[in-house]
């Protein structure tokens, strides 16, 4: 279903460059153009937003993940169905409720209607197919290891510092949220010259694409999604590279033709005298949103750490005698080779270990907490132990037949009877 998401994302885009023009696109993009005021004509009057980039990336990576069978594909299905939904919701309200006398978009009063159609009817198509994903992707998860089967290869935690780091990154975009929700809902209440809520949580009046966000929709929508990311990260649990990985793609090309739009304008350091706190609080947001979108990137785009048995919140396995054994189990050098017996019993299965040939990877599957069991069902150290014995054998030869000697040195027998 994400490809079919993602084949809807890049019609619309194409739409805009065939019928705009790419350079009218990216001077909408980048505030250099409004549609109907000097940019686009109202008769193709545009459909996309930069955040329909960031989505199509995030589609991308998501399809291209789960097709591959990597690891972070269920993080990024997850933020790629919700950001679908949330903007597809949107983008029916708006097309759906704007007519020639209640304006919903900035300067549409010519809007051509078969677009407008065909946008309100292909986003109400995909919100039915986004509540089928969101309902089938928590379906999908499975527990590791599962009961009566391989090991199989686990899941991977993010390495060292890409947890704690993307946590920090992606909790002060949560907290940026709520402060902008905070400050909107002071000016809108209060005596400042703040829009109204109706205005700020549905963009009546103020869209200047027909799959544009509201400013309060947008909030809403991010919001959770930085606050579980973040979550996910400080914890390290196994959807967080994916999840942090698709929170930062969409943000990031939003930021950065965000700022190519301030540094064009000149308004990167003017905060004006209207609303100077709301500026102000507009481009910290737009610099943390830039560099902790390029940090995660970076950090959560390394190979992450496998999930150990017996870790923290992983479940061990049967052990001799019954027992669950609590430890690593270094699953590359023997994955599947550990079963489960009718009796409780563990059970080794002999086979090449999964690495062999890498430097440093004993070929041994951990089974109790004292003992390794190799792929051949030996026990490693009895070779050397052999070895050990063959080099004290003479010693041990000789030992006896002095011992004999002096025997029979006193008893009168030889030592050869």
């Amino acid at each position: 279903m994400c490809l079919l998401f993602l084949l809807h994302t890049l019609y619309w885009l194409g739409h805009d460059l065939v019928t705009l023009g790419p350079g009218t696109v990216g001077d909408l993009w980048t505030g250099g153009a409004s549609a109907g005021f000097g940019g686009a004509p109202t008769a193709a009057y545009p459909v996309t937003t930069p955040y329909e980039l960031g989505l199509a990336l995030l589609q991308g990576a998501a399809v291209g993940t789960a097709f591959a069978g990597r690891r972070p594909a269920g993080g990024l299905l997850a933020v790629a169905t919700a950001l679908t939904l949330s903007l597809r919701v949107q983008a029916i309200v708006s097309t759906g409720s704007h007519t020639s006398t209640d304006l919903w978009f900035v300067g549409g009063g010519g809007i051509d209607d078969s677009t407008l159609t065909a946008v309100f009817l292909s986003a109400g198509a995909l919100v039915p197919l986004a509540l089928v994903a969101a309902v089938v992707l928590p379906a999908g998860i499975r527990a590791w290891p599962r009961p009566g089967r391989a090991l199989g290869l686990p899941p991977v935690r993010p390495y060292g510092p890409a947890g704690p780091v993307s946590a920090i990154a992606l909790g002060a975009l949560t907290l940026l949220w709520v402060i902008w929700i905070c400050y909107a809902l002071t000016q809108s209440l209060g005596s400042g010259p703040g829009a109204s809520l109706e205005i700020l949580f549905t963009g009546q009046g103020v869209l200047r694409a027909m799959l544009g966000m509201a400013p309060g929709w947008a909030w809403l929508t991010f919001l959770p999604l930085c606050a579980i990311g973040t979550i996910l990260a400080a914890t390290r649990r196994v959807a967080a590279r994916g999840f942090a990985l698709g929170t930062a793609l969409v943000l990031l090309p939003v930021a950065f033709l965000a700022l190519i739009g301030s540094l064009r304008t000149g308004t990167l350091f003017e905060l004006g005298d209207v609303a100077p706190g709301g500026a102000l609080l507009g481009r910290v947001q737009l610099l943390v949103e830039l560099v902790g979108s390029v940090v995660v990137l970076v950090l959560m785009g390394r190979p992450g750490v496998p999930v150990q048995l017996g870790a923290p919140g992983v479940p061990g396995f049967a052990g001799p005698g019954g027992s669950r054994v609590r430890g690593p189990c270094p699953w590359p050098w023997c994955a599947g080779a550990v079963r489960a017996g009718a009796d409780g019993r563990a059970r080794v299965r002999a086979g090449r270990r999964a690495d062999a040939g890498r430097s440093g990877a004993p070929g041994a599957s951990w089974i109790s907490g004292t003992s390794w069991v190799s792929s051949t069902g030996r026990v490693p150290g009895i070779r050397r132990i052999s070895a050990a014995a063959g080099r004290l054998r003479p010693a041990a030869r000789e030992l006896t037949s002095l011992t004999w000697a002096s025997a029979g040195s006193r008893t009168g027998v030889s030592a050869g009877s």
